[in-house]
């Protein structure tokens, strides 16, 4: 418990008071000094016999944040109390601003309360909401105590899409081993891909009971459509192409690529550099999966690198792969990297090129800049719009 800056004045007030009357020998002023100090002592006592039963849920909206777009935290306060509050200012703790402050009326017992505010969602990665502290005092604004109520949680901001065109109608030709027909089930004449555990919920419509009954656990059908092409998308990674919103936008656009070649059924693989990593993307919790890993990712050092790693992983992949749709997106590309894009040509079916740094390379077949001065959604959606057998860029 604490004293306010208005109690601190009542006590310089009741000693003046009580000083002046005594010197003036006037007993009205020594009243108003021990009114003073009575105020006091009725401020401190009320405070310290408050006893908060709150019950407080944060929630935030919408479920998965994106940088850049409006989101806000719900807080619900539940009284459970019988008696009701004193008037409460509620304190959440945001990283990287000053918080949030709301001040609530009292609220009833059994009862309660809903306040919002609006998250500061500027930029992807993790977000600290919390601690929740809040503060009540007396009537008399005369002291006040500070409890904390909730601790500190993380969130995720996850990284920009851009309303890329699916590519539907330049879909991959190279054939996924999942397409497998020993992997299609059939129960009651109604045909379906995969088994998956019961997770709740799951609609009691989907359970295979035969299933459950074989493995004495919950199984449900899924409705994931096996996927007859394939996207593949190669982020650069190294720092040294690009600058810091540069690589902001290279990392919104690989997933905008991404979830573009979902749109399109096509299966996914994706393919960072710095060092090389490959990921296989069957299934929307899959890809859920590299969203959140995206939210999280930085650029990667590349000055022990002796040649470019983008350049090296693009000959790489092309040796083991072939067929489908492939996509790159790096920074201010190499002089280089034209020439080694065309001698994919008879590898893929389709190559998109997504460069994040202005470049005076104009040789790129369709190219498409993101760096900032130009509206890449428009672009890609006009590059999409091109015959079959074409090298696009985006």
């Amino acid at each position: 418990m604490r004293p306010t800056r208005a109690c601190l004045a009542l006590v310089a007030a009741g000693v003046l008071i009580i000083i002046v009357g005594r010197a003036l020998g006037t007993l009205e002023l020594y009243l108003l000094g021990a009114m003073a100090g009575v105020a006091i002592i009725a401020a401190v006592v009320y405070t310290a016999s408050v006893q908060l039963d709150l019950e407080i849920s944060r929630r935030a909206a919408p479920a998965k944040l994106r940088a850049g777009q409006p989101a806000r935290i719900d807080l619900e306060l539940h009284n459970a109390s019988r008696r009701g509050t004193p008037v409460l200012r509620v304190t959440d703790h945001v990283s990287g601003s000053s918080g949030a402050q709301v001040s609530l009326a009292s609220i009833r017992g059994r009862s309660h309360s809903v306040v919002a505010y609006q998250l500061p969602t500027r930029s992807r990665g993790l977000l600290e909401v919390g601690p929740l502290d809040i503060t009540f005092g007396d009537p008399l604004a005369l002291t006040r105590s500070t409890v904390r109520a909730s601790a500190a949680s993380q969130l995720l901001v996850h990284a920009p899409v851009l309303p890329f065109a699916s590519l539907k109608g330049i879909v991959g030709q190279e054939q996924i081993g999942d397409m497998n027909q020993d992997r299609r089930l059939r129960s009651g004449g109604d045909e379906f891909y995969a088994l998956r555990p019961y997770v709740l919920g799951d609609e009691l419509r989907r359970v295979n009971w035969r299933a459950t009954a074989r493995t004495d656990e919950l199984m449900v059908r899924t409705d994931e459509r096996p996927r007859t092409g394939r996207t593949t998308v190669i982020l650069d990674r190294r720092a040294s192409s690009y600058g810091v919103e540069g690589f902001e936008r290279a990392v919104s656009a690989a997933l905008s690529a991404l979830i573009a070649g979902w749109n399109a059924e096509d299966a996914l693989r994706l393919v960072t550099t710095e060092p090389t990593t490959i990921t296989n993307i069957h299934s929307s919790a899959e890809l859920n999966l590299i969203d959140d890993q995206f939210a999280t990712m930085r650029p990667v050092s590349n000055a022990h690198t002796p040649r470019s790693s983008l350049i090296t992983t693009l000959q790489d992949i092309s040796r083991r792969t072939r067929g489908g749709t492939l996509v790159v997106v790096t920074g201010a590309p190499e002089a280089e990297l034209p020439a080694v894009m065309v001698g994919l040509r008879r590898r893929y079916r389709s190559i998109v090129v997504i460069t994040c740094e202005p470049t005076p390379i104009t040789k790129l077949p369709g190219h498409v800049r993101h760096d900032g001065s130009s509206d890449p959604v428009t672009e890609w959606n006009d590059v999409l719009g091109q015959p079959h057998g074409q090298v696009i860029s985006a």
